[in-house]
């Protein structure tokens, strides 16, 4: 099997190599790997089709083999004895008892729960808290372990902290079908939050909409906003222009630019933009850096998209530091209002 080439398949992300992987494989086995997914996971997946193009054969190809070997390693792995406990005791007893050792053994050994709950958001997780009876609230806490429990904890106002804080001190023993109820509800409230929604970057967009509002009408909301959140005033302020924007700037304003940007940065964010943008900024260097630039665009692997995100921020920054010198004219807004 071919190797990996060196320049593509070490800058992909676990999840596009996992979504590549899924594209490769025959359609029913596909099917039945998704099956084993939460439906945030397919999501993701999903999503990380999306962000991958022009992937070569051979990345393909080390991909799959990656795969391969890693499966077969794992199979050498001889089955410990937490793992014997959690998976294979449980089916060797009566039916009767079945539940009881399985549900007992999986809440004092499993650590299951706890790494599902890492994985989601504790933002989301304490408002979906927030909203429990306060015990079942606790109850929850104690499940997911200190860790997460502090994570999450940090997003509850201060009097649910201290009332959970009392209340876990105080609890001595959950009955095993009340922990299973509330692992199961947190465990369905978080699956299914999102699951059918249209998911909205609130903040990138009212940003967005306030830097076309003009200065002279959102320079005074921004004041306002500031004395209520002041952080979320200057997030919107940074996030007001985005990278697409810059392609109403003159010659003058991009030749400007071009002084200041890192050429890796440069690089990152023509990669991810629109044949016209590239054109807008390499029309305005040396014909011999602009070919070379073209050459490596055309050359260059797959790039995680928040390697280009931030190459792109980084651009609009130095567009942003700029126009607040006045040296250059960022065109944004209702142009009378400017």
């Amino acid at each position: 099997m071919a190797a990996v080439a060196p320049a593509a398949a070490p800058e992909l992300s676990g999840i596009q190599r996992a979504a590549l992987l899924l594209m490769y494989l025959e359609r029913d086995i596909a099917r039945k790997l998704l099956q084993q997914l939460s439906t945030a996971e397919v999501r993701q997946v999903g999503m990380a089709m999306a962000d991958v193009e022009d992937v070569s054969p051979e990345t393909i190809e080390g991909i799959v083999g990656d795969f391969i070997r890693d499966l077969y390693r794992m199979s050498l792995l001889p089955k410990s004895g937490r793992a014997f406990a959690l998976r294979v005791l449980p089916g060797l007893v009566d039916d009767e008892r079945r539940p009881r050792v399985e549900g007992a053994l999986r809440r004092r050994l499993s650590t299951e729960f706890e790494e599902y709950i890492k994985t989601r958001s504790p933002r989301a997780v304490a408002a979906l808290l927030s909203d429990e009876h306060a015990q079942t609230r606790a109850v929850a806490l104690l499940l997911m372990g200190p860790t997460n429990a502090a994570r999450v904890m940090a997003f509850l106002d201060e009097e649910e902290q201290a009332d959970s804080a009392m209340r876990m001190a105080r609890i001595k023993n959950v009955p095993g079908e009340l922990a299973d109820d509330v692992e199961k509800a947190l465990r369905e409230s978080l699956e299914d939050d999102g699951a059918d929604r249209w998911s909205v970057e609130g903040v990138d967009q009212a940003a967005q909409t306030l830097g076309r509002m003009g200065k002279k009408v959102n320079e005074p909301l921004l004041v306002k906003l500031a004395t209520q959140d002041r952080d979320l005033s200057e997030t919107l302020r940074r996030r007001m222009v985005v990278f697409a924007d810059l392609a109403g700037l003159d010659r003058r304003a991009v030749q400007a630019m071009l002084k200041e940007i890192d050429k890796q940065d440069l690089l990152m964010a023509l990669k991810g933009a629109e044949v016209s943008m590239q054109d807008l900024f390499l029309e305005n260097l040396s014909s011999r850096a602009a070919a070379d630039i073209r050459e490596e665009l055309e050359i260059m692997g797959p790039t995680p998209k928040a390697v280009i995100t931030k190459a792109q921020e980084n651009v609009v920054e130095i567009a942003l530091r700029l126009a607040e010198e006045g040296l250059i004219y960022l065109p944004m807004g209702d142009e009378e209002d400017e």
